[in-house]
């Protein structure tokens, strides 16, 4: 039997909101960027929770990355469904080193000066998606210093796919983060190359919470659809 596989990305996290300084964010001892939901951030996840219920999706297993973002984005499901969240580490972030990672400070500053002036908020918001969609496509096509490999990323999201596909339940939701996502898609391209028409517009730009739905069936993995709206 198939098994159909959701793959949300996290909700807003302090991270994304320019009004958290970037001393205040949080690095765990692997160097991954590792910082809890905002306001907005649970309410996405809230949104999540109700938007795969309505569409009947009763998942038998939840799955985070660990990190905080992830796991809770994942408790509103995780409590309605009455399930633990079980943590499998290969659905994290790209890795970015140390020294990269700093750069983000500047970014930061630049984001806290934007929201100081009139539509800055939303200014700051057209600049990142746009800076995250170069900065994907431009690693995915050439790599960047300090980032994880591309080849190794997509390893773990092939990981992933074929951890889920493997277990006994046969309906999953994770959690996971944009580049991983990324990446996702683009294994999924290589697996299937028709699975490109689907992914090709999300490659490099998965918005907070969206849901992508995979049906895996071994040795094939169909991407039913890809970084669907969960909070509209």
């Amino acid at each position: 039997m198939a098994t159909e596989i959701y793959i949300l990305r996290h909700g807003e996290s302090l991270d994304n909101v320019a009004g958290v300084t970037f001393d205040e964010m949080s690095v765990d001892e692997e160097g991954f960027l590792d910082n809890p939901l905002s306001d907005l951030g649970r309410q996405q996840a809230q949104s999540a929770a109700r938007w795969l219920t309505a569409r009947g999706v009763r998942p038998d297993a939840i799955f985070s990355s660990g990190l905080a973002r992830s796991t809770m984005t994942a408790e509103p499901l995780a409590e309605q469904c009455g399930l633990a969240i079980e943590t499998l580490p290969e659905l994290r972030e790209v890795h970015v080193d140390t020294k990269t990672l700093g750069s983000l400070k500047h970014e930061n500053n630049l984001s806290r000066t934007l929201y100081e002036i009139p539509g800055g908020k939303e200014l700051r918001g057209v600049i990142m998606n746009v800076g995250v969609v170069v900065a994907f496509n431009s690693w995915a096509t050439f790599g960047l210093p300090g980032f994880e490999p591309v080849a190794e990323l997509k390893g773990r999201a092939g990981y992933c796919l074929d951890v889920f596909a493997a277990r006994p339940e046969r309906c999953i939701v994770a959690v996971a983060h944009n580049f991983f996502l990324g990446a996702l898609l683009l294994e999924l391209i290589d697996r299937n190359p028709l699975n490109y028409i689907e992914a090709a517009p999300h490659l490099g730009l998965i918005h907070n919470c969206s849901a992508t739905c995979v049906i895996a069936h071994p040795p094939r993995f169909r991407l039913r659809y890809a970084a669907r709206r969960t909070d509209i």
